[in-house]
């Protein structure tokens, strides 16, 4: 009896490679698109620069950062104003609602919301932290511990 050896069978590599390198032709391709055809969602936020060489509609949904003015922080119970200021121009920011205790004098802050009568109408404050990290021994000086 003979026996018959069988061929080694052979693996679409080369079809699975061309698929896999279709997928990810046509996801950036996708992509790019969707960025050319959205360009304001791509931008994170406009400073207050930009607002008054007038890069926004009125009523138009917006972001809004820069630094919270010196002296411009009122609470007023939930109502809290204050002015983004990018060293240029200034915006008013009119918020009701909890913030972030970190929002203070001098805070970098993005504020979310509508443009009405020239103060942005708030619906959400975003302030960086304004932690600093320096050594153990410079924190110590600074707080007047070290012996």
């Amino acid at each position: 009896m003979e026996e018959q050896v069988s061929a080694p069978l052979r693996r679409p590599t080369r079809a699975k490679w061309i698929a896999g390198i279709s997928m990810i032709v046509a996801g950036i391709s996708a992509l790019a698109v969707w960025a050319i055809a959205s360009p304001n969602a791509i931008a994170y936020y406009k400073t207050p620069s930009e607002l008054a060489a007038g890069q926004s509609t009125p009523g138009q949904n917006l972001r809004v950062g820069g630094r919270v003015a010196e002296g411009t922080l009122e609470r007023d119970g939930t109502i809290v104003r204050f002015v983004v200021s990018d060293g240029h121009n200034q915006v008013p920011v009119q918020y009701t609602g909890d913030v972030p205790d970190t929002l203070k004098d001098e805070t970098d802050v993005i504020a979310e919301g509508s443009l009405r009568g020239g103060t942005l109408h708030a619906t959400r404050v975003l302030a960086k932290c304004s932690s600093k990290f320096v050594p153990v021994e410079d924190a110590e000086e600074q707080l007047g511990r070290k012996t």
